[in-house]
């Protein structure tokens, strides 16, 4: 029988813009820690919307830990 992928139905589809709560998630992090990072400037890039909103590309993220590994 030939090998079939099987699509997992608990895994979420991840938005390609995500608020800090779902892309620490998306990490396994924390919003905290995504917080520090930007604050000392390092961890995964991110566009600031407005004075407060601050929103992570997916593509991005994925880039981010693939320098980390």
């Amino acid at each position: 029988m030939p090998y079939k992928e099987i699509e997992d139905p608990s895994l979420p589809e991840w938005p390609e813009w995500q608020c800090p709560r779902t892309a620490a998630k998306y990490l396994d992090s924390t919003p905290d820690t995504l917080a520090d990072w930007r604050f000392k400037g390092k961890g995964p890039t991110f566009k600031r919307v407005g004075k407060r909103m601050v929103r992570y590309r997916k593509a991005d993220l994925d880039d981010w830990m693939e320098a980390q590994a």
